[in-house]
């Protein structure tokens, strides 16, 4: 390879990083839009609700697709974990149920997601075992930690 070839590789090399910095930067300056962080915290709420769906159709023995617990309780958990991060300052506004007590009582509010998040982690831990009557039971319990948060933290459908 002559050295004009290899100062050229290295130019492009160089341009694409470049480039690749840039579009990192507009991606994170959208990401930031608020409009777009209610967006992905409704899809988040979403696959919460569909894994608990989910799982309450197995236990109620709608279908039967028990082996697919587990890993809708394991998914359930990892997602619970995400909660406080989608709630950022500056996100109260737009077209969200979030109501502002959120913000002004956040300490209370991330109490009840870590009560949330200890109910998701018991079902995952009981759904290995694979009986539904228990799997049921720590669902209801970890249904309740969803309904504590949703009961003064989010507005009524309108």
């Amino acid at each position: 390879m002559t050295i004009e070839r290899t100062r050229s590789r290295r130019a492009l090399i160089g341009l694409a990083a470049a480039a690749a910095v840039v579009a990192g930067i507009a991606t994170a300056q959208a990401a930031d839009d608020p409009a777009n962080l209610i967006k992905y915290r409704g899809m988040v709420m979403s696959a919460m609700g569909a894994h608990i769906g989910s799982i309450a159709s197995v236990v109620k023995g709608e279908v039967s697709y028990g082996p697919h617990v587990a890993a809708h309780a394991r998914a359930l958990h990892a997602t619970s974990l995400m909660l406080t991060d989608i709630f950022p300052e500056g996100s109260d506004m737009g077209e969200t149920r979030a109501k502002p007590e959120i913000w002004q009582e956040w300490d209370k509010f991330e109490g009840l997601i870590k009560d949330l998040n200890a109910q998701a982690e018991k079902l995952a831990q009981v759904a290995e075992g694979g009986d539904m009557a228990a799997i049921g039971a720590q669902l209801g319990e970890t249904g309740k930690a969803c309904g504590n948060c949703h009961k003064p933290y989010r507005k009524e459908k309108e």
